[in-house]
């Protein structure tokens, strides 16, 4: 059971309150852009090596699911009197970029529909352990305060990975030639 909480609380951080899409679908090209700016972004980011934190430690739990939605957007706020910022705008922008707030949009897209296509991938299995954690809450040897307390954890888990319904499936399509690109782009140096 201890899986199925942990798995729900992923997909809450990333699933998050979905932001606004832009109305123009992602295309490939658009992910490829975005994938193909990271290693050169990395190399102004160690040449700082003092980036400052895009997550306030302050920030309530649901301000801080709204930046895991949005996670390069959340970091233009504490990168814009960063001194990389300037650097960083000229390599965004040397890929095709508009600029950083454009950039950013189009990262967190491409993250949310990864992030969607991913669940969609393992939604009947989530199901399946959605309704045994729910049985092993009711067999438990735990008063029914305790039950109930366990059940709205895993509705509102239910419900908030719900949100990846909202991903448009254009923009699921347009990372699935790239998902394994994707995935490695943290382990990028």
């Amino acid at each position: 059971m201890l899986r199925i909480l942990i798995t729900a609380f992923v997909a809450v951080l990333f699933g998050g309150q979905v932001h606004a899409q832009s109305s123009d679908p992602l295309t490939p090209e658009m992910v490829k852009q975005f994938i193909d700016s990271m290693p050169d972004l990395q190399t102004v980011a160690q040449k700082y090596g003092d980036l400052p934190s895009s997550v306030d430690p302050n920030l309530t739990m649901e301000e801080k699911m709204a930046h895991a939605a949005a996670p390069f957007s959340a970091a233009l706020g504490t990168m814009r009197t960063h001194a990389a910022y300037e650097e960083m705008a000229d390599v965004v922008e040397g890929h095709g970029f508009s600029g950083m707030e454009q950039w950013a949009e189009i990262g967190d897209r491409v993250i949310r529909a990864y992030g969607a296509t991913q669940m969609d991938a393992k939604a009947p299995e989530m199901d399946a352990q959605m309704k045994q954690a729910l049985e092993e809450i009711e067999n438990a040897n735990m008063s029914e305060s305790q039950k109930q307390m366990m059940r709205e954890m895993l509705q509102s888990s239910q419900q908030m990975m719900g949100v990846w319904a909202d991903v448009p499936p254009a923009d699921k399509a347009a990372v699935q030639p790239f998902m394994s690109e994707i995935e490695n782009l943290g382990q990028t140096n």
